[in-house]
């Protein structure tokens, strides 16, 4: 009895398996100033991840590193201008609260100048996206396809997937493909007493999973017998189909459980990772390295 209860167990955590086998978790991009230096050293790491995968020549690491560089000196040239305005800001703000908090109305001198100081702060925004989308287009006509490929399914990861490409976008699957296997072990009749709870709460664990907020409309009766299904091919496999189908099966049974996804921008991915001020130091170190080598 306590090794079904084992099995069933491990049936349990499959959802989570399957959801969360890649090791790789994305991270929010975070600016660069106030960071520890452990989340400098982290952001460093997935950027090395990003740029040995990405298998840059020396020409185009010479080309981003001048254009990482020329987006950094307009972040703070920019930067400098939007500190200008922070008093007048202030200043404008603080008079239009006191001015509420006694119930008076706003006068039109303070409108201006509130309407005054927002124009500047937006057209401060406007420029700097617009300089940032433009050098990031110019990073992009440097890229052969198959980086920029890599570079729009990068998943920022410390440390790559196993087996999987170094720069993180790979999916392991080692782990549920194991507790597939274990399934697989279960003997026959047991199989068939238990598998519809097996079923059953890998659904609820795969929902559990799902992002915060969002909703599927999954019919539970149905998805139970679809994972089943899936379970149950997985049972009537030989090995060497089973090998040969495990990674596949996987996928099966998490496809009713992926969201839609937004087209990738590649332009946004270049801004965040290839012209984040970070990969300056690291890309002028592998340049010397070339260098080193080359001599």
């Amino acid at each position: 009895m306590r090794k079904i209860e084992h099995i069933l167990f491990l049936a349990l955590v499959v959802g989570a398996l399957l959801l969360a086998s890649s090791g790789c978790v994305s991270l929010p991009i975070a600016k660069a100033e106030g960071l520890t230096d452990v989340g400098n050293l982290q952001r460093e790491v997935q950027l090395l991840n990003l740029l040995n995968g990405l298998e840059l020549s020396a020409d185009q690491m010479r080309f981003l590193l001048e254009k990482a560089k020329e987006a950094q000196e307009i972040r703070e040239e920019l930067q400098g201008k939007a500190d200008e305005n922070v008093e007048e800001t202030v200043a404008v703000l603080s008079e239009l609260r006191a001015t509420l908090m006694k119930d008076e109305n706003i006068t039109d001198s303070s409108r201006e100048q509130w309407y005054s100081i927002r124009s500047k702060n937006l057209d401060l925004r406007e420029e700097y996206q617009a300089e940032m989308t433009r050098i990031a287009r110019e990073v992009q006509v440097i890229l052969e396809g198959h980086q920029i490929y890599a570079l729009e399914h990068f998943i920022p990861c410390v440390i790559p997937p196993q087996g999987g490409a170094r720069i993180g976008q790979a999916e392991d699957t080692t782990a549920a493909e194991g507790v597939l296997a274990r399934i697989r072990a279960i003997p026959t009749a047991r199989f068939e007493r238990y598998k519809e709870e097996i079923a059953r709460r890998i659904m609820e664990r795969l929902k559990i999973h799902l992002p915060r907020g969002s909703v599927l409309a999954i019919n539970e009766e149905a998805e139970t017998v679809r994972i089943l299904a899936i379970l149950e091919e997985a049972k009537g496999l030989s090995d060497v189909e089973f090998e040969l189908q495990k990674t596949d099966l996987i996928q099966q049974v998490k496809s009713a459980y992926e969201l839609p996804q937004a087209p990738v921008d590649t332009g946004l991915k270049i801004e965040r990772h290839l012209l984040d001020p970070r990969i300056i130091p690291l890309l002028e170190e592998k340049l010397a390295l070339v260098q080193e080598g080359g001599s």
